[in-house]
């Protein structure tokens, strides 16, 4: 419940139908969905990719493997056995790791 004037942040969802008694969602209140983290994207990719690009932002080193798109059955495959933390599908023939 959020006092009048408070702001509701949306942190997760839930695949079950729920009733909800919308006479309290009545008043003086904000709702925030933080969808992508409320990104955006004229302004938060160029910071993105420079932080990339010196070094600081350490993404690949989160990548387990990468797939090409016609791997992507495997790559689903992988993913529902728990056999990486983070595939990539990288097209055009990209591929940074083949491991």
């Amino acid at each position: 419940m959020i006092r009048h004037g408070g702001t509701a942040v949306a942190v997760s969802g839930i695949e079950q139908e729920i009733t909800i008694d919308m006479r309290l969602f009545e008043w003086d209140k904000h709702y925030i969905n933080p969808l992508y983290g409320q990104c955006r994207p004229a302004r938060d990719f160029p910071r993105i990719f420079a932080l990339y690009r010196r070094g600081e932002l350490l993404l690949d080193e989160l990548v387990t493997r990468t797939y090409s798109i016609d791997d992507v059955a495997t790559a689903f495959d992988d993913l529902l056995a728990g056999r990486n933390a983070k595939g990539v599908l990288v097209f055009d023939g990209h591929l940074a790791d083949e491991s």
